[in-house]
């Protein structure tokens, strides 16, 4: 069989978190957080180009470069108002992917993908509404770069001069993504703040075209 790559455009919607332990966001976001709520989630985006070349009949590598919004949200109602913190951040990712593909001879075939990835921090903004006062900040404490896995489901339809291809993708980091806040000191019998952790997680629905092979 004869080898050959392919290049592709995708995007899509998704829903984002970032998940705490042991003393949650407490270290990270700061005492005054701790009484609001995950109503929503955090609606976020992402979109880029990825390649993929072909190993075998089964399996491709799918390097990508993608542009992808990550972050948090947490609000309460009072009688007479609400309360809104959300947290974004926007990342340059560049997953490294293994693509396994199902049923390769079919006109639709479904697989499955998982890989690591390593993003850098493009910005981030914290915006908090208090009393309809809106507030936009750039929080100091987000590191620069995030190191995670990906995995999802993958659908290939067969078209005349390509391929049109639905992704759900999982996002789970595996570093710390934030620094503590300044001032923060750990509950007297609370864990070392070597134990702590803030990590990037997030569900997306992906939409793409991977174009006709080039020998």
């Amino acid at each position: 069989m004869t080898a050959y790559s392919q290049i592709g455009i995708k995007g899509g919607l998704g829903v984002s978190d970032i998940v705490f332990a042991v003393e949650g966001q407490t270290p990270y976001l700061g005492y005054e957080i701790n009484y609001l709520t995950h109503r929503n989630p955090l609606v976020t985006y992402q979109f880029g180009v990825f390649g993929t070349v072909k190993i075998n009949r089964l399996f491709n590598f799918q390097p990508e470069l993608i542009y992808a919004r990550q972050g948090l949200n947490y609000n309460i109602e009072f009688l007479y108002d609400d309360i809104t913190y959300r947290l974004y951040l926007n990342y340059l990712q560049l997953p490294l992917l293994m693509n396994l593909s199902m049923r390769p001879q079919k006109k639709f075939h479904p697989g499955f993908y998982v890989g690591p990835y390593g993003a850098l921090k493009l910005h981030a903004k914290r915006i908090t509404k208090i009393d309809g006062e809106r507030v936009e900040e750039n929080p100091s404490n987000v590191k620069n770069g995030d190191f995670g896995l990906i995995g999802g489901l993958s659908y290939d339809f067969d078209m005349p001069n390509g391929q049109l291809i639905a992704e759900l993708r999982f996002n789970y980091s595996l570093i710390n993504i934030m620094y503590p806040i300044d001032g923060y000191i750990p509950s007297y019998d609370g864990p070392d703040l070597d134990e702590e952790r803030a990590r990037n997680v997030s569900l997306a629905l992906l939409i793409g075209y991977r174009f006709q092979n080039i020998k």
